[in-house]
């Protein structure tokens, strides 16, 4: 990621640390530029003005807001919560355990629409993001404590308050969208208490949802921009993304056979024995007893992980009603953005569902019309897994080959009995593999 405006919809950018964006008087910012596709400016007044240069963030200059500074921005800049946005800043606090205001933008009846306060209430590590006039909280945010990069990621449904690249339990909330007509940096634009007293090195946002790799990358960007890479987490905190390539990461969308909720150790899960495999970030969205329709009508709604390769897991459990898997997988399918790469598996026959009954000849015949449909994009792990019962393979089982199913040394025992259906820890880590390679030889 070379710069910012590699994720589109970049329309809001305040870098303090650019010089050339600042009208200064000594070291007074009277005005300062949104390098945003937006335009417009931030504009401080005599005494309210902060100072540029006196400190830094890392080794860049930045804005110093003293407690009695503030800059308020204009129209062009309006628009953005309008709409479902993602909104980051970095900063630092001076006054820990002080109720201090980042910034504030309200629409015309002098409701927040966005905004970020730290101390709430006087309560240290206590950090407010707002989408709307209600707070997304943070209650125990020990980071606000040192220099300090925050999100609010919006979706139609909810916004988010990401701290360094953390969103705990409960730190989201339904958003309100709607345009502001005032936004002040540094303080609250209906009155001047409560003002910044620290440093704002840079305002960023995107009028579009980000996805969750989106989110990352734009994260990672700023932390080795400003120095602060040693405090966020995620898939940039030990590599610069301005330095290093973006990695396909993985989504894999599925019922019981993604999900696997009786393997109780998660790293026994093919989606993590993939992630290691593969050394990128594979996310398991598996939910047990659902349908294909369910599967893909999650992956056709789903905004976090649109730009990632997809793996469909699905069909063992039939269609919804008036739907086939077919139609469901080409529905998904379909709706991925232009050049996605995805992967389709087949769908499983229990040991109840032997050759020649209905139900096997039900499967079969929707694994023979996905993979015609799918013919490139198509991994029979059924038919692999099946074949290491032949003679002379691992796990010979006469029985297996004879009624096509996977074999019972394959198959999930509870203690008492060994499941019709479901793979144990062992089957998993092979097709796991099995799933590993064939994303190797297609060169994801």
């Amino acid at each position: 990621m070379a710069a910012l405006t590699d994720i589109p919809g970049l329309v809001i950018d305040f870098d303090g640390s650019d010089a050339a964006t600042m009208t200064l008087a000594g070291t007074l910012v009277t005005e300062w530029a949104n390098k945003g596709s937006y335009g417009g400016k931030a504009t401080g007044l005599t005494t309210a003005r902060p100072n540029f240069g006196t400190r830094t963030m890392g080794t860049l200059p930045s804005l110093d807001f003293s407690g009695s500074n503030h800059m308020d921005m204009s129209a062009e800049v309006m628009n953005l919560t309008a709409a479902a946005y993602s909104l980051f800043r970095v900063w630092d606090n001076d006054l820990n355990g002080s109720f201090a205001i980042h910034d504030y933008g309200k629409n015309s009846g002098g409701t927040i629409r966005t905004g970020l306060s730290t101390n709430v209430s006087n309560l240290d590590d206590r950090v407010y993001q707002y989408s709307g006039a209600s707070a997304i909280p943070d209650a125990s945010a020990p980071e606000d404590a040192w220099p300090t990069i925050t999100q609010l990621r919006g979706t139609t449904s909810l916004a988010y308050n990401y701290i360094n690249g953390i969103t705990r339990s409960g730190a989201n909330g339904a958003p309100t969208y709607g345009p502001m007509t005032t936004w002040r940096i540094g303080g609250d634009p209906a009155n001047t208490g409560s003002r910044w007293n620290g440093i704002i090195s840079e305002i960023v946002g995107y009028n579009r949802v980000l996805t969750i790799d989106e989110c990352a990358l734009v994260l990672g960007f700023l932390a080795w921009k400003w120095g602060l890479q040693a405090s966020i987490s995620g898939e940039w905190a030990t590599k610069d993304p301005r330095t290093n390539p973006r990695l396909r990461n993985i989504v894999c969308f599925g019922d019981s056979f993604t999900e696997l909720a009786y393997l109780t150790n998660p790293a026994e899960h093919w989606p993590a024995i993939l992630q290691t495999t593969l050394g990128r970030k594979v996310r398991d969205e598996g939910i047990g007893g659902q349908t294909s329709t369910q599967v893909t009508d999650r992956s056709i709604a789903d905004v976090d992980y649109t730009d990632r390769a997809h793996i469909f897991f699905c069909g063992t459990n039939g269609p919804g009603s008036g739907h086939t898997v077919l139609g469901d997988i080409q529905a998904a399918v379909a709706a991925l953005p232009a050049g996605s790469k995805y992967l389709i598996l087949p769908s499983f026959n229990s040991d109840t569902e032997r050759a020649g009954s209905a139900g096997y000849i039900n499967k079969m015949a929707n694994n023979a019309a996905v993979a015609a449909a799918f013919p490139n994009n198509y991994l029979d792990i059924r038919s692999m897994l099946i074949a290491l019962s032949l003679p002379g393979q691992p796990y010979q089982d006469s029985a297996a080959i004879t009624n096509d199913v996977l074999s019972s040394q394959l198959r999930f025992f509870n203690g008492t009995s060994t499941d019709a259906l479901h793979p144990n820890a062992l089957c998993v880590s092979i097709y796991a593999q099995m799933i590993a390679d064939r994303l190797i030889a297609d060169g994801w």
